[in-house]
């Protein structure tokens, strides 16, 4: 086993506990934090690249904290589990409450984001 990330503040990653690797090798990794809520932020989705770069691609703003809906306030609600469909086109997510369930699609195969810039070695000019 190999270590490839660990977050330096909750800001980057928050507690996550939920993966699922992509059919392109990449995890997608589920913050289970409660949310940051002084910087008005809700729980993220990240993907982490098989070289430790990390960005989120998604994030809680079901109801976020401060808001009054007549479904209630879910903005610090964590991401739980992410699953891809058998044939990888979908990655299924669900907000754990109120009870949301979540398809998502996207070149999953060729790396999740594959030209985006990502904060890792690999997108660092050699010169």
């Amino acid at each position: 086993m190999t270590l490839i990330f660990v977050s330096p503040d909750r800001e980057v990653l928050n507690n996550p506990d939920n993966i699922a690797v992509s059919p392109g090798g990449e995890i997608i990794l589920c913050e289970d934090g409660g949310g940051l809520l002084d910087q008005n932020m809700g729980e993220r989705l990240h993907d982490l690249t098989q070289n430790g770069g990390i960005f989120p691609f998604a994030e809680n703003n079901v109801m976020p904290d401060g808001e009054r809906g007549s479904i209630g306030v879910f903005g610090n609600r964590q991401w739980a589990g992410a699953i891809f469909s058998p044939d990888g086109r979908w990655l299924f997510v669900n907000m754990q409450t109120p009870g949301i369930t979540f398809a998502i699609t996207g070149p999953w195969s060729e790396g999740l984001f594959a030209g985006l810039e990502r904060n890792d070695e690999d997108d660092k000019d050699d010169d």
